[in-house]
């Protein structure tokens, strides 16, 4: 083979010139606002050899725009209306809706206290993604894998720094729950705590109206009324003490301020202690409130019926509902939080405790079911006629008859029964199985600082299952029948969400009852409530402006200002709309007055009914902020 020859000479393609080199041609990109311009001006008849001629372009860019006007137009009106610099547009708008789903099924997470990992979030993510997909009607949607670059990407995005996505498999510390232990035992002998003075509080969410899945209802929610009845939920509250002796009145939290069930009643003299939340789920303002208007008024009643020194020790979950000022609330009430990732082996509620009045509680609501499906007629009916004797037909009615006393009953059972039944299951939970629920936190607690051993039973949660099964068992309606013990932990737990519940939620919320907290009126933000906020903010940035750690306070302060940056827009707007009101809007407000007689008409009359009407229109929401606190005063 012949061998390759020198290589050929550089050619040198370079243009003469002084320099050699050809000036590189700089690309001129209009903004939208001069494109719409320039379309103005073409609707108006101006010529496009003019126009490219008076802002620098080629006369084929000209011709561009006037093709992409409605694209254009459609563009400046939705940055109009937004008062956006820019969009972007996101063309996947399934993935657009999985990220949204996503968002929400963490934060729910976050409140449940669950860390998540990376590998699990990524396959949720895709599970949600195909779950969308199919809602939106979507055979072939484009293809998506969760990869780690779109996870960061999307945390970034959506500004996700206080939710847990660590980088291995979530599990129980339990290097870390070895160590509480011992580290209570010194808390106790120091302050002389015994265990009536010991106190444990964990919430846990009750969806009171759920059903087993086999349940007829269920299978056709979609044809029902008031499917999503079934997934309204309440908040719970439950607190105990180490030896038993005091089980605390239930806190129950749920958006309703009063309900219908309650109308007649004054909800300051309830079962149980009744709090609200938009979202009926606990958060740090509301733990505080918790605090102070129910576990304090009720540990100080428990000590001077008990002749015990009013001197609590409260363990409680690092959950981030529960606020970090408890640590410090009251002086006779020393607040221990848990140790992070440590709930499912110390956490005493979460044992056993919770779980069991969730099965008492499903029970309850079985047997009143079957009472209710079951009426002395047609109990009377199957007793006198035996099986073989009754036709099909007769079999067949008496189903459709039980088919609607079930719907029946599952649209009017209330909440002020639900809150019943759960109060019933809690006072039945006995001494035995609550000092049973605490061995794993109180291990190692000397004999003498220890209560009294008690003789009893202990009620564990497979019994408890295995009653709420059996309850579910004997309604004759169809599905019922055939429950198991699974389908019952599933009625009684706080359930992982599914990718295809987290779809159906997000089409149409629960409806609110009447007085609700989250009513169009009360979701209202009003303009005194963003001010407040405003001024809260500016309050916290005084408070630590002496941090010796100038880095910190910086980066504290640039975080804090990007988070309520969204709501100084909102201030920005509300303060714009306040001083749009239209002319008549204000005639109709400050009617004119007759004219008064006098002398002369000056000028300064005139400039005195502006002002007038200038601060009215300021002023016209009832909350406008004054000088001090206008956008220019700040």
């Amino acid at each position: 083979m012949a061998s390759a020859g020198p290589p050929p000479p550089e050619r040198n393609l370079s243009l003469p010139g002084p320099t050699g080199t050809k000036p590189k041609k700089t690309r001129r990109s209009l903004s939208y606002e001069v494109k719409y311009t320039i379309i103005q001006e073409l609707e108006k008849g101006t010529r496009q050899v003019d126009l490219a001629r008076q802002h620098g372009v080629n006369e084929s860019t000209i011709q561009t725009i006037k093709k992409d006007a409605a694209k254009i137009k459609e563009h400046m009106k939705i940055t109009k209306s937004t008062g956006a610099s820019m969009i972007k547009y996101f063309h996947n708008q399934v993935l657009l809706k999985t990220e949204k789903l996503l968002v929400r099924y963490l934060v729910r997470q976050a409140r449940r206290n669950m860390a998540v990992d990376t590998r699990s979030v990524k396959e949720y993510a895709r599970e949600l993604y195909m779950a969308v997909a199919r809602k939106m009607g979507t055979t072939e949607p484009k293809p998506f894998n969760a990869s780690s670059g779109w996870l960061q990407k999307f945390k970034i995005r959506n500004k996700i720094t206080n939710i847990n996505i660590g980088g291995e498999e979530a599990s129980a510390d339990r290097a870390a729950a070895r160590e509480f232990p011992p580290f209570l035992r010194e808390i106790m002998e120091e302050g002389q705590y015994t265990d009536d003075q010991v106190f444990n509080m964990d919430e846990s969410g009750l969806f009171w109206k759920k059903l087993p899945s086999k349940s007829f209802v269920v299978k056709n929610a979609s044809k029902i009324r008031g499917r999503k009845m079934q997934k309204e939920h309440i908040t719970v509250l439950f607190t105990t003490n180490a030896s038993g002796t005091s089980k605390l009145k239930l806190s129950v939290i749920r958006t309703a301020r009063k309900p219908h069930a309650y109308k007649t009643m004054d909800m300051t003299k309830l079962n149980v202690h009744w709090l609200t939340a938009r979202k009926a789920w606990i958060f740090s303002t509301l733990s505080l409130s918790w605090f102070d208007d129910c576990f304090v008024p009720d540990v100080k009643k428990f000590c001077e019926q008990q002749n015990v020194p009013f001197k609590i020790l409260l363990l409680l979950d690092n959950a981030p509902g529960h606020s970090p000022l408890l640590l410090d609330r009251h002086p006779n009430i020393k607040v221990v939080f848990l140790p992070p990732n440590t709930t499912s082996i110390l956490q005493p509620m979460d044992q056993e405790l919770i779980c069991n009045v969730k099965a008492a509680f499903s029970t309850k609501k079985f047997k009143l079911l079957n009472d209710y499906t079951n009426t002395r007629e047609e109990l009377r009916n199957l007793s006198d006629t035996t099986t073989d004797s009754k036709s099909e037909e007769d079999e067949d009615q008496q189903l459709a008859q039980q088919k609607i006393l079930f719907k029946q009953f599952w649209r009017e059972f209330n909440i002020k029964k639900a809150v019943d039944f759960l109060v019933e299951s809690w006072d039945q939970l006995s001494i035995a199985t609550i000092r049973h629920a605490w061995r794993h936190v109180l291990h190692g607690i000397p004999g003498e600082r220890r209560s009294q051993s008690v003789t009893g039973e202990v009620q564990t949660v497979a019994v408890a299952v295995d009653l709420a099964r059996e309850a579910a068992q004997t309604v004759t309606v169809p599905g019922l029948s055939e429950t198991t013990n699974d389908d019952s932990l599933e009625v009684i737990r706080d359930p992982h969400v599914t990718t295809d519940e987290m779809v159906d939620d997000d089409d149409d919320d629960v409806s609110e009852e009447a007085g609700g907290a989250s009513s169009q009126e009360e979701q209202h933000l009003s303009h005194s409530n963003v001010r407040g906020a405003i001024e809260c903010i500016e309050k916290v940035k005084l408070l630590l402006s002496d941090d010796p750690d100038a880095n910190r306070y910086e980066i504290f302060t640039t975080q804090l200002l990007q988070t309520i940056e969204p709501y100084i827009k909102v201030y920005h707007d509300n303060i714009n709309t306040s001083r749009q009101q239209s002319i008549t809007d204000f005639f109709a407000r400050n009617p004119p007055q007759p004219a008064q007689a006098s002398d002369s008409d000056s000028e300064d009359d005139f400039e005195g009914f502006v002002r007038e009407a200038l601060t009215t229109v300021s002023d016209s929401d009832g909350d406008s902020p004054s000088n001090g606190d206008s956008p220019e005063g700040q």
